[in-house]
Protein backbone atom coordinates (compact mmCIF):
# COMPACT_ATOMS: atom_id res chain seq x y z
CA UNK A 1 0.00 0.00 0.00
CA UNK A 2 2.93 2.41 0.79
CA UNK A 3 4.15 1.81 -2.18
CA UNK A 4 1.19 2.49 -4.67
CA UNK A 5 1.21 5.42 -2.29
CA UNK A 6 4.63 7.03 -3.21
CA UNK A 7 4.60 5.87 -7.13
CA UNK A 8 1.15 7.86 -7.10
CA UNK A 9 3.09 11.05 -5.65
CA UNK A 10 5.86 10.75 -7.98
CA UNK A 11 3.61 9.92 -10.89
CA UNK A 12 2.07 13.62 -9.52
CA UNK A 13 4.74 15.51 -9.23
CA UNK A 14 6.12 14.50 -12.74
CA UNK A 15 3.04 16.36 -14.06
CA UNK A 16 3.87 19.35 -12.21
CA UNK A 17 7.13 19.42 -13.57
CA UNK A 18 6.15 18.68 -17.20
CA UNK A 19 3.81 21.60 -16.88
CA UNK A 20 6.28 23.76 -15.39
CA UNK A 21 8.47 23.08 -18.98
CA UNK A 22 5.81 24.00 -21.40
CA UNK A 23 7.21 26.69 -23.09
CA UNK A 24 5.30 29.84 -23.03
CA UNK A 25 4.66 31.71 -26.31
CA UNK A 26 4.84 35.94 -26.14
CA UNK A 27 1.51 37.29 -26.90
CA UNK A 28 0.74 38.40 -30.31
CA UNK A 29 1.07 42.00 -28.94
CA UNK A 30 4.74 41.15 -28.69
CA UNK A 31 4.80 42.05 -32.85
CA UNK A 32 7.37 44.82 -33.89
CA UNK A 33 6.21 47.34 -35.89
CA UNK A 34 7.78 49.98 -37.57
CA UNK A 35 6.60 53.54 -37.96
CA UNK A 36 7.96 55.89 -40.86
CA UNK A 37 8.19 59.78 -39.17
CA UNK A 38 8.71 62.37 -40.99
CA UNK A 39 9.10 63.36 -44.71
CA UNK A 40 11.86 62.83 -47.69
CA UNK A 41 15.41 63.92 -46.59
CA UNK A 42 14.55 64.18 -43.01
CA UNK A 43 12.61 60.49 -42.38
CA UNK A 44 13.56 58.28 -39.43
CA UNK A 45 11.65 55.24 -37.65
CA UNK A 46 9.98 54.31 -34.52
CA UNK A 47 9.77 51.00 -33.69
CA UNK A 48 6.62 49.59 -31.29
CA UNK A 49 6.05 47.07 -29.52
CA UNK A 50 2.34 46.50 -28.12
CA UNK A 51 1.72 50.43 -29.19
CA UNK A 52 4.87 51.16 -26.82
CA UNK A 53 7.62 53.17 -28.17
CA UNK A 54 10.77 51.09 -28.05
CA UNK A 55 14.06 51.87 -28.65
CA UNK A 56 16.73 50.69 -31.58
CA UNK A 57 18.61 49.04 -28.96
CA UNK A 58 15.66 47.19 -27.40
CA UNK A 59 14.25 46.27 -30.63
CA UNK A 60 17.82 44.27 -31.48
CA UNK A 61 17.44 42.48 -27.92
CA UNK A 62 14.42 40.77 -29.13
CA UNK A 63 15.57 39.99 -32.46
CA UNK A 64 18.91 38.46 -31.08
CA UNK A 65 16.95 36.48 -28.73
CA UNK A 66 14.76 34.64 -31.51
CA UNK A 67 17.05 32.43 -33.30
CA UNK A 68 15.82 32.19 -36.49
CA UNK A 69 15.61 36.41 -36.93
CA UNK A 70 19.39 36.12 -34.93
CA UNK A 71 21.23 35.17 -37.85
CA UNK A 72 19.26 37.68 -39.78
CA UNK A 73 19.80 40.48 -38.39
CA UNK A 74 23.92 39.15 -37.51
CA UNK A 75 23.98 39.27 -41.28
CA UNK A 76 22.45 42.59 -41.46
CA UNK A 77 25.20 43.88 -38.69
CA UNK A 78 28.08 41.86 -41.18
CA UNK A 79 26.94 43.59 -44.05
CA UNK A 80 26.71 47.05 -42.63
CA UNK A 81 30.29 46.43 -41.17
CA UNK A 82 31.29 46.13 -44.52
CA UNK A 83 29.73 48.53 -45.69
CA UNK A 84 31.71 50.88 -43.87
CA UNK A 85 34.97 49.14 -44.62
CA UNK A 86 34.12 49.85 -48.56
CA UNK A 87 32.90 53.42 -48.05
CA UNK A 88 36.34 53.96 -46.13
CA UNK A 89 38.18 52.01 -48.98
CA UNK A 90 36.47 54.01 -51.31
CA UNK A 91 37.25 57.19 -49.87
CA UNK A 92 41.15 56.43 -49.62
CA UNK A 93 41.40 54.97 -53.24
CA UNK A 94 39.86 58.25 -54.42
CA UNK A 95 42.26 60.26 -52.38
CA UNK A 96 44.95 58.35 -53.81
CA UNK A 97 44.19 59.02 -57.59
CA UNK A 98 43.04 62.38 -56.74
CA UNK A 99 47.02 62.65 -55.59
CA UNK A 100 48.12 60.99 -58.49
CA UNK A 101 46.16 62.79 -61.10
CA UNK A 102 47.51 65.81 -59.59
CA UNK A 103 51.64 64.76 -59.20
CA UNK A 104 51.66 63.19 -62.53
CA UNK A 105 49.45 65.61 -64.67
CA UNK A 106 50.61 67.31 -68.07
CA UNK A 107 51.46 70.53 -66.13
CA UNK A 108 52.96 68.72 -63.28
CA UNK A 109 56.93 69.12 -64.81
CA UNK A 110 56.29 71.64 -66.96
CA UNK A 111 59.45 73.56 -66.73
CA UNK A 112 60.56 76.59 -69.86
CA UNK A 113 63.07 76.19 -72.42
CA UNK A 114 64.67 78.51 -75.72
CA UNK A 115 63.99 76.35 -78.67
CA UNK A 116 65.46 77.63 -82.36
CA UNK A 117 65.48 81.04 -80.57
CA UNK A 118 61.66 81.10 -78.74
CA UNK A 119 60.93 80.37 -75.61
CA UNK A 120 58.11 77.51 -75.19
CA UNK A 121 57.29 75.06 -72.55
CA UNK A 122 58.47 71.59 -72.50
CA UNK A 123 56.06 69.34 -70.98
CA UNK A 124 57.70 66.07 -69.43
CA UNK A 125 55.97 62.95 -69.70
CA UNK A 126 54.29 61.39 -66.59
CA UNK A 127 52.49 57.69 -66.55
CA UNK A 128 49.18 57.66 -65.31
CA UNK A 129 49.18 54.41 -64.78
CA UNK A 130 48.43 54.51 -60.80
CA UNK A 131 45.90 57.24 -60.84
CA UNK A 132 43.63 54.84 -63.09
CA UNK A 133 44.37 51.49 -60.70
CA UNK A 134 43.28 54.02 -57.85
CA UNK A 135 40.11 55.14 -59.72
CA UNK A 136 39.32 51.74 -60.43
CA UNK A 137 39.90 50.59 -56.99
CA UNK A 138 37.58 53.34 -55.56
CA UNK A 139 34.79 52.74 -58.29
CA UNK A 140 34.77 48.92 -56.95
CA UNK A 141 34.61 50.18 -53.58
CA UNK A 142 31.95 52.32 -54.29
CA UNK A 143 29.70 49.06 -55.79
CA UNK A 144 30.48 47.07 -53.31
CA UNK A 145 29.39 49.51 -50.82
CA UNK A 146 26.15 49.88 -52.14
CA UNK A 147 25.70 46.17 -52.84
CA UNK A 148 26.12 45.53 -48.98
CA UNK A 149 24.43 48.24 -47.99
CA UNK A 150 21.27 46.80 -49.94
CA UNK A 151 22.29 43.63 -48.83
CA UNK A 152 21.92 44.65 -45.12
CA UNK A 153 18.84 46.65 -45.47
CA UNK A 154 17.29 42.93 -46.98
CA UNK A 155 18.59 41.04 -44.00
CA UNK A 156 17.05 43.60 -41.61
CA UNK A 157 13.68 43.81 -42.90
CA UNK A 158 14.09 39.80 -43.35
CA UNK A 159 14.56 39.45 -39.41
CA UNK A 160 11.97 41.85 -38.91
CA UNK A 161 9.50 39.72 -40.92
CA UNK A 162 10.65 36.81 -39.46
CA UNK A 163 10.81 37.60 -35.81
CA UNK A 164 6.79 38.91 -36.53
CA UNK A 165 5.70 35.43 -38.19
CA UNK A 166 6.04 33.37 -34.44
CA UNK A 167 2.85 35.53 -33.52
CA UNK A 168 0.89 35.50 -36.63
Amino acid sequence: MKNLTVITLLLLLSTIVVKAQKVQKAQPDSIIRVIPVGEGRYTSFLYTIGGKLQTREDVAIRLMAYAPSATEYSAAKNNITWTYISVAGAAISGLAATIEFANNNKNAGATTAIINGQASIIYQHHSLTGAYVFTGLASAFLVSSIVHFTKAAFHANKALKVYNQQFE
